[in-house]
């Protein structure tokens, strides 16, 4: 079979490791996987076996080597110049595959107005996307905004990565299929901590600027616990706190690649994401947290659930506080049976198990 994946760029966020990681996965399966990209995107964060295609504003399509330095993005007209240049391109190419692979309201336009004969086309909505744009200042976050409500209307399969999303809003997906999580790498830690035991206690949380995200509230819990505990830490993964904000006691660390990102993980006693919108979705941190044997607190983001995590009520930095207490005063053996149900609830989250869901949607086609 062959993919195609037009993306708007490569990027960091959790939602391109999954398309890099179905990517490497279709291909050992013996599939054909090539991404479609604007030419001034940067080189996979996430790295991809897959052939790169990249394409100029005239949808022509340019040959570039990994590393090679490119024009940046402009500070606008951007999304202009990738859906023109993306429909461009794929007027070109699109007809050479089985499948096409929108993934983003912008890349929805472009894949649906396209002529591609067999090809199939599906829409993976791994958001739904309006709703952060509201929480976004400015016109252009009202054009988004308008543009990706329209996106979900548009002829295209929709395949959602959660079940919330199933009939959500103005997502129409008769199926969902979820991210993945590498099991190789997001090992299950070797040894759980006695909490009971006095030690320093160590809370992690990935810093993050948006404030759906909910960094704030970790923050605000933080400060409380210190006030209780005088040997509490905390360490924010990739920083992104809010300007002047510090502690004696916090620490940031930027884990280079998943291994040290699984190691980060491995290395605090509880994990908290506190995110506040799109509760029931799938959120990274709490799939790789859980994944790593880490107690998570959270919110409410699959495949955590009250029997194998703690989930605390959304801008709640008490109930945090509460829950913090809670785990640190619990037996080994009560922590391990959550993290024991925590394990099953990953397994279906393998990628061998999501990327075969994936083709065996695409095969009915």
């Amino acid at each position: 079979m062959k993919i195609l994946v037009p993306i708007i760029g490569f990027g960091t966020a959790g939602g391109y490791r999954v398309l890099s990681e179905l990517a490497n996965h279709w291909l050992r399966d013996g599939h054909q996987v090539d991404f479609l990209v604007d030419e001034r995107s940067s080189d996979p964060y996430f790295p991809t076996s897959a052939k790169i295609c990249r394409f100029d504003r005239q949808g022509r399509l340019l040959s570039h080597q990994a590393g090679e330095r490119r024009t940046e993005f402009s500070s606008n007209g951007n999304a202009a110049s990738i859906y023109f240049g993306m429909w461009r391109a794929l007027r070109r190419i699109a007809s050479g595959y089985d499948v096409i692979l929108a993934n983003h309201s912008l890349t929805a336009f472009p894949v649906a107005f396209s002529k591609a004969r067999k090809a199939s086309k599906y829409y993976y909505v791994q958001a739904y996307e309006p709703e952060y744009y509201a929480l976004e200042k400015g016109r252009k976050a009202r054009v988004l905004e308008w543009l990706s409500m329209l996106s979900y209307r548009l002829n295209l399969k929709q395949i959602a990565n959660a079940p919330i999303y199933i009939d959500y809003r103005d997502i129409s997906a008769q199926h969902w299929i979820p991210p993945g999580v590498d099991e190789s790498i997001f090992h299950r830690r070797s040894f759980i901590s006695d909490f009971t035991l006095r030690k320093p206690l160590v809370i992690g949380t990935i810093g993050r600027k948006e404030a759906s995200k909910g960094t704030r509230y970790v923050l605000e819990a933080f400060e409380k616990l210190a006030l209780i505990d005088p040997d509490v830490q905390l360490k924010v993964a990739f920083g992104n706190l809010p300007e002047n904000w510090k502690h004696d006691r916090a620490k940031i660390v930027v884990p280079n690649g998943d291994h040290e990102l699984a190691d980060y993980y491995r290395s605090v006693d509880i994990l908290i994401a506190p995110g506040t919108v799109q509760l029931g979705a799938c959120h990274y941190p709490v799939l790789e947290a859980m994944s790593c044997g880490t107690p998570v607190i959270t919110t409410g983001y699959l495949p955590a659930s009250k029997e194998n995590s703690w989930i605390v009520p959304v801008a709640d930095s008490d109930a945090i506080v509460s829950s913090v207490l809670e785990i640190s005063s619990s037996s080994r053996i009560d922590v391990l049976k959550k993290l024991d149900l925590a394990a099953e609830a990953i397994s279906s989250f393998h990628w061998k198990n999501v990327s075969r869901r994936f083709i065996d949607l695409f095969e009915c086609r």
